[in-house]
């Protein structure tokens, strides 16, 4: 044997040793590791499509998809001819929401191998990721023609489902992925978050157990968990699940904020102070952390504070109505009446059918002596709600200021049908009927004044 064709061998051998450490490390959990064994062999043999395949894998589990990208291509131009190269491929181009280029690489799957199922398995995702559920649902009918009984096939279509807010036909078929697939894991964890997402908070329960159960220190399934305990008032098991998050991740800026919301529940304003400040320190863009931090030094009485952390929250441009409300409400509070005004305006855009938005924002027009303008938006609020109390009171406070007495009595006397024993409003109908009888005095004396002062 030449010396050359010596080193080769031994070059050779020293990748094929490397490949086998890499799997050991794979199984292992030890991706870095698998990675650095990988690339060793890789350099020896930069060709093998196998080798580069699994390097591609690799960098999926540590969720560099683009890298991962970038080799599956590598392993294509390797071997143009297997269609798991392009399936995988295909799957990270939707990773990364490349989904015209996905589409087209599971159409090069299709013509390579027709009855390659995965082609058509994992194209239900890109097409719901598009909204494009019908495509989703034929890929799905086509898949199981080829392989009746795939539990891939079914958590894939589950998660079309869920986002369509079917969420007992997502259940369903999440159950059948559970029975085709013990081991799926995360299984547990959608059906949790379909049977909270349909108000079955009990089942998501158990559901949340089963999953951490299976993975007590995910910490995603211990937050979404936590979140759904405080949602269903049980203070105490949501406290010891973001706190056993804080103990495998004391940086946990979510799991801060939400330690900082049962603190605060619990009128215990210095801990939440405290952990509001945290998960601010750890994520300056929190959200919510700002606005629950600003209601804290609000009920502390350190108005300043409060205001200049519910205007930061602003900056972030809230997405939830009900959010907005309570900002604009706390910051009326605080006299910030403009910004106050501003955020009842965003939620009028963003659920122009809620009567609470429109009364909110006609109570910063009347504050502001502008009562044409809240005048107006009370009716709006009548509109959406005929028997709404306040606006009813609004309106005839604000027509007994203009002295549209009559308006003003016909409201109050709306009002008390709903509420005839509210002594608010019985002391309002008193003052109507009293400043309108003065009213009505009033001008006959004015008049004979003016008759007896003109001399003959």
């Amino acid at each position: 044997m030449t010396e050359e064709n010596f080193n080769y061998y031994s070059d050779w051998s020293d990748a094929e040793k490397r490949i086998e450490n890499a799997h050991d490390f794979y199984d292992r959990g030890k991706w870095q590791d698998a990675l650095r064994e990988l690339e060793a062999a890789i350099d020896i043999n930069p060709a093998n499509s196998d080798w580069l395949f699994n390097k591609a894998l690799t960098l999926d589990t540590l969720e560099r998809y683009h890298d991962a990208i970038e080799i599956f291509e590598l392993a294509h131009d390797a071997d143009p001819h297997d269609p798991e190269i392009l399936n995988c491929l295909a799957i990270d181009y939707t990773r990364i929401g490349q989904y015209d280029l996905a589409l087209k690489t599971f159409e090069k799957v299709e013509q390579l191998d027709p009855d390659f199922e995965p082609a058509y398995c994992n194209r239900i995702i890109t097409y719901s990721e598009l909204g494009f559920h019908d495509k989703a649902e034929e890929m799905f009918y086509i898949a199981r023609q080829l392989k009746e009984n795939c539990s891939l096939c079914y958590y894939n279509m589950g998660n079309s489902l869920f986002s369509r807010q079917l969420y007992d036909r997502a259940i369903w078929c999440w159950q059948q992925t559970r029975s085709l697939d013990a081991n799926h894991p995360n299984i547990e964890y959608r059906i949790a978050q379909a049977c909270w997402a349909k108000g079955d908070c009990d089942q998501a329960r158990e559901s949340f157990l089963a999953q951490l159960r299976r993975r007590p220190g995910d910490q995603e399934v211990l937050l979404d968990f936590g979140i759904l305990l405080l949602e269903m008032n049980d203070l105490d098991a949501a406290r010891e699940k973001f706190n056993r998050i804080l103990e495998l991740n004391p940086n946990h800026a979510q799991a801060w904020h939400y330690l900082g919301e049962i603190h605060l529940h619990n009128l215990q304003l210095l801990p939440a102070v405290e952990a509001f400040s945290r998960a601010l320190e750890l994520n300056p863009n929190q959200p919510g952390s700002h606005y629950r931090l600003g209601e804290a030094h609000l009920l502390l009485g350190n108005n300043d504070l409060a205001q200049q952390n519910l205007l930061a929250e602003l900056k972030f441009t809230p997405d939830q109505p009900d959010i907005l409300l309570d900002l604009g409400c706390l910051l009326s509070q605080l006299g910030s009446n403009t910004e106050a005004m501003g955020c009842f305006e965003q939620a009028i855009d963003m659920s122009p059918e809620d009567p609470r938005p429109y009364q909110n924002l006609s109570l910063c027009y009347y504050y502001s002596g502008l009562l044409d303008q809240g005048i107006d938006l009370s009716h709006k609020v009548l509109e959406l709600e005929p028997n709404h109390l306040a606006a009813l009171h609004n309106l005839a406070y604000a027509n007994l200021q203009k002295k549209n007495f009559l308006d003003a009595r016909n409201f109050i006397s709306h009002a008390l049908t709903i509420h005839p024993n509210d002594l608010q409003l019985k002391k309002l109908e008193r003052t109507i009927q009293t400043l309108h009888l003065l009213n009505k005095l009033t001008h006959p004396l004015r008049s004979l004044k003016k008759l007896c002062s003109q001399k003959p």
